[in-house]
């Protein structure tokens, strides 16, 4: 069974670090999103989201313009504005499972790597268009939740974390440790 991280506790530990190191760069998250805003999402996305990230969009809806990027140079969106991202991206590689961008290879498929999936949710994003997405393929169970760094003008799609409550763990984690700190090239917490 994998293990289970309270993503809440470890923003709210993320949060305390900003609030006492920089407090000039307040507010860090914005309130948490309504019953209304979460069926919405998941009405539009077409499935239920994971518990884990509907605790999370319940405690704080993404963080607000800005504020620090949460994880290097991406940030947390707001639901309204991962379904945005969401929706962009399904209209510019299709609405597809595993879909497969030919124009990166001359026009050549390419073999087993996947470009976009319509069941990865893009819950950070920079604005160069990079995001961090959960993996939601139920079909899938070996890679739920798993946390994919989606360049893109990259091929490579790289498992990040294993879920968004591992990633926020490592956040937490370093800053608490003085091995992440607010970097200001990245406009965000960094290592």
């Amino acid at each position: 069974m994998p293990i289970q991280f309270d993503s809440v506790r470890s923003l709210e530990r993320i949060e305390a670090w900003v609030a006492r190191n920089h407090p000039d760069r307040l507010p860090f998250v914005r309130p948490g999103a309504d019953a209304c805003t979460l069926q919405r999402i998941e009405a539009k996305f077409g499935k239920a989201l994971p518990s884990e990230i509907r605790l999370l969009y319940a405690a704080h809806d993404g963080q607000p313009e800005g504020a620090p990027a949460l994880y290097l140079n991406q940030r947390w969106l707001p639901l309204d504005l991962v379904a945005v991202a969401w929706e962009d991206l399904c209209l510019r590689y299709g609405a597809g499972d595993e879909l497969h961008l030919a124009a990166l290879t001359g026009g050549q498929p390419l073999p087993h790597a996947a470009i976009w999936s319509a069941s990865w949710l893009p819950l950070f994003g920079s604005p160069r268009g990079d995001h961090y997405c959960i993996d939601l393929r139920p079909e899938r169970p070996d890679r739920d939740g798993q946390v994919i760094w989606f360049l893109y003008d990259q091929r490579d799609r790289t498992v990040v974390a294993q879920s968004i409550g591992e990633l926020l763990l490592r956040v937490a984690d370093g800053l608490d440790a003085g091995k992440w700190h607010l970097d200001d090239g990245y406009d965000g917490l960094s290592d």
